[in-house]
């Protein structure tokens, strides 16, 4: 089987290619596309607890950590005592930081459109299909 033939090899060149593309974008504004989503997880108004960030995200939280601490020097976010639990600490975005947000969510709002305007309602939904499937195929294996 040649590389280009399997599945892993296709989603993850996909992946970096869409990666490229919002890079391209989140270097203007803040540096990553991982930083963008990291901004699009945490809730506009209540702002979201650092310890549900990264399950969300799928992210380990030594990563996450980094991502929350350049997003701080950026005066995207700022970390507030969670006021039910002071142990904890509630991300929330500063008035830049849900700048940065609308922006991160117009360009992939944009991406998706773009890429849905090349196909049919029907090869779409088979599309979102056969990725539900291969994450259940996958879960089933851990």
């Amino acid at each position: 089987m040649e590389q280009e033939d399997t599945i892993d090899y296709n989603i993850r060149k996909t992946w970096y290619n869409i990666s490229k593309l919002y890079n391209r974008t989140a270097s203007e504004y803040m540096a990553s596309m991982a930083l963008g989503m990291v901004l699009l997880n945490i809730d506009i108004y209540e702002g979201t607890p650092s310890t549900q960030l990264g399950p969300n995200m799928g992210m380990e939280a030594t990563s996450l950590s980094r991502y929350l601490i350049k997003l701080e020097e950026h005066k995207v976010i700022e970390r507030r005592s969670d006021p039910n639990d002071k142990r904890k600490s509630v991300i929330h975005l500063t008035p830049l930081g849900i700048n940065r947000r609308e922006i991160a969510k117009k360009v992939v709002i944009d991406f998706n459109e773009n890429v849905k305007s090349h196909f049919e309602k029907e090869e779409m939904d088979t599309f979102f299909a056969i990725l539900k499937k291969i994450n259940k195929i996958i879960d089933s294996t851990k």
